[in-house]
């Protein structure tokens, strides 16, 4: 037990002595000093100390060594005073660091001085390890940041594992590693050599990751005046870069007009000049430069700021759709693209020009480009102008409306479709619907149909109605030179159903009223009608006149829904209810009389004029209802029948009693 114990005890006590010969006022240090190197051992900053290092018992509170030397401090903890720098000068090949292992403990600024032949540059190829750029203020993870000179200007702070292959400096530079104390060197081997001539202070060469990514990058601190600094990107392919400055400060420069800018430079096009307060390029593809030169800067009190730019390039892989083409100059179209989102990824650019709403007309060559953009999140609106001027030139025959544009790669899906009708001056336009008629769609109603028609006046943008497929509407009349006719898709996104002719446009002479609706009720369901612009009021002076048309043995019911009377100070409004053959009036409103529902026995006419000068709105909504008149004549003689029947079986009984 005694000799376990004392076993014990003498290991711990080599290894506390060990521990404490490393960096205690007794222990000796041997530093080996290679050729072309010096090792400077100063305090640290803001440190006040009585701590000093000795040679040969002579004590400093700094000492240069140039060569190798036996050393001790006269303090228990000399690393956590003193500052050990490397420095290597003239570096004329490759830099291989190595580890100096008797200041491990201590903090160490590794420095290798760049002298070049006259008029020569260095190139310094970090491609083994990589570099990122920091805020001057910030450190890394590995406890290793490295900083480039050039010119006895800070080009900046570096991490390792990063985008940057290379830096090229002019001139005198400096190569400088600080590694914290305790932490072992980890720095590979960095490419030194001979460059060709550059004008800027520095070139940063980025070779950007094949995924996506986010690097910032920082002017020079203290750029020289007319100084340029010039980052050469390379981008994987199928990558787009963006790139967004989220802070800059501006010197004040003799020549403002000579601001400093961002300069864009990519293969094969004209070089792009932005201001620092502007729009900087977005989802750009292919290998790029850009460059930033200082102003020639004023003098003037109060002290100078200088230029700083910090910026951030990101890449992102992106999925590209293209579309190119022309849109045929007579067919007067115009294709307006809009991204539903504008915080969506996705990304739209007409002719290179980055838009969120991207029109495309008529005439024009276009190029498109599309990136993440799913078809969902596209909307397609289209304005196409029909136009005849001279009647002579007008078919006479009604013409089918379609959008017959055949570039369907064009993305989104189709929302609206707007037709402008343009006829001969005084002329009206009248619109048929081919196939299974339209029907009114109030406010308070639902189409319950894929589109939505809205007719308006081109000049005013007063509506004239909102209409569906499928309905008892066989034409409409408007008097009207000039209309415009939107489809709206309400559930389908197909744009071939735009090329279905689902109403047809001709133009006739002058018409008696404004508006004039052709209408054939049918016998299952009521049929709704509604003046113009409802829920608005008509126009002042304004007449409509609905043409209902039935067949024989019917009678119509009409029903006054909903009537609003304006005041009027000279001739009342006035609705009336007219047979066509022969023409005899069946209804017609007085000042100030309610309005009645009325049993029409045959095909009619409905007409509303507005008063010239009305005080509130004249609007109505009327009801059709179709009964047959077989019928009702049937239940009158079954009714009369009964009677006679009730009366004969009354006398018989009178005279079997008497």
């Amino acid at each position: 037990m005694g000799i376990w114990r004392f076993t014990c005890f003498s290991l711990l006590l080599g290894f506390f002595l060990s521990s404490f010969s490393e960096l205690t006022g007794d222990a000796e240090l041997k530093v080996v000093v290679e050729k072309g190197t010096s090792i400077h051992i100063n305090t640290s900053a803001g440190i006040n100390t009585q701590c000093e290092v000795c040679i040969r018992q002579v004590c400093q509170s700094s000492v240069i060594l140039r060569s190798d030397t036996s050393l001790n401090f006269t303090c228990s903890q000399p690393e956590n005073v003193f500052t050990v720098q490397i420095i290597t000068d003239t570096v004329k090949s490759n830099i291989e660091p190595k580890e100096h292992h008797a200041f491990r403990k201590f903090n160490r600024i590794f420095t290798w001085n760049l002298k070049p032949p006259a008029t020569g540059t260095i190139y310094l190829n970090f491609s083994r390890t990589g570099l990122r750029q920091i805020q001057p203020t910030d450190g890394c993870p590995d406890k290793h940041v490295y900083m480039i000179t050039a010119e006895d200007v800070s080009v900046g702070r570096f991490c390792q594992n990063g985008a940057i292959s290379a830096v090229h400096v002019r001139n005198v530079g400096k190569l400088s590693l600080e590694v914290s104390g305790g932490q072992p060197l980890n720095m590979k081997e960095i490419g030194v050599s001979l460059g060709r001539a550059i004008n800027s202070l520095a070139n940063i060469h980025v070779v950007l990751p094949e995924r996506s990514s986010t690097q910032d990058f920082f002017t020079p601190n203290t750029l020289p005046e007319n100084a340029e600094t010039v980052w050469y990107f390379t981008v994987p392919h199928a990558y787009y870069t963006d790139v967004h400055i989220l802070s800059y400060t501006v010197p004040t420069c003799l020549q403002p007009e000579n601001i400093p800018t961002m300069k864009y430079t990519w293969q094969d096009k004209d070089p792009l000049v932005k201001p620092l307060n502007g729009r900087q390029p977005l989802v750009e593809t292919g290998n790029f430069n850009l460059s930033i030169k200082n102003c020639k800067m004023s003098r003037s009190s109060p002290p100078l700021q200088g230029l700083m730019v910090h910026f951030q390039i990101s890449a992102i892989k992106r999925i590209k759709g293209q579309c190119e083409g022309d849109l045929p100059e007579k067919q007067m179209l115009q294709i307006r693209v809009m991204k539903k989102d504008p915080k969506s990824i996705c990304v739209l650019k007409l002719d290179s020009v980055i838009m969120d709403t991207v029109t495309i007309a008529s005439g024009n060559h276009f190029v498109l480009n599309s990136f993440d953009c799913n078809k969902d999140e596209l909307e397609l609106t289209v304005n196409q102008t029909i136009e005849c001027k001279e009647w002579r030139k007008c078919a006479s025959t009604p013409f089918p409306i379609t959008f017959n544009y055949e570039q369907n790669c064009i993305p989104g899906v189709l929302k609206t479709i707007t037709w402008h009708i343009h006829g001969p001056q005084n002329s009206a336009v009248e619109l048929q619907s081919p196939t299974d008629g339209l029907r009114y769609c109030l406010p308070e109603e639902k189409c319950n149909s894929i589109l939505l028609l809205n007719v308006s006046h081109v000049n005013s943008g007063i509506i004239v109605g909102q209409f569906c497929p499928k309905g008892t509407i066989e034409k409409i009349q408007i008097r009207e030179s000039k209309i415009a006719v939107t489809a709206s898709v309400t559930s389908f996104n197909d744009r071939n159903l735009a090329t279905r002719p689902f109403i047809t446009y001709s133009f006739t002479q002058d018409i008696s009223e404004h508006y004039i609706f052709t209408v054939a009720p049918k016998i299952d369901n009521p049929t709704v009608l509604a003046t113009p612009a409802w829920p608005s009021g008509m126009k002042p002076s304004s007449t409509v006149s609905w043409i209902i048309n039935m067949e024989p043995q019917l009678k119509s019911n009409l029903k006054f829904r909903n009537v609003s009377q304006p005041k009027c100070k000279e001739v009342h409004t006035n609705i009336a209810v007219q047979t066509i053959r022969p023409q005899i009036m069946v209804y017609s409103t007085k000042k100030d009389e309610k309005i009645n529902d009325v049993l029409v026995p045959e095909s009619f006419y409905l007409n509303m004029t507005n008063c010239k000068s009305p005080t509130g709105s004249f609007r109505a909504m009327m009801e059709i209802t179709l009964q047959n008149k077989t019928k009702k004549f049937l239940g009158i003689i079954l009714s009369i029948v009964g009677i006679l029947l009730m009366i004969i079986t009354a006398v018989v009984i009178w005279i079997v009693l008497r």
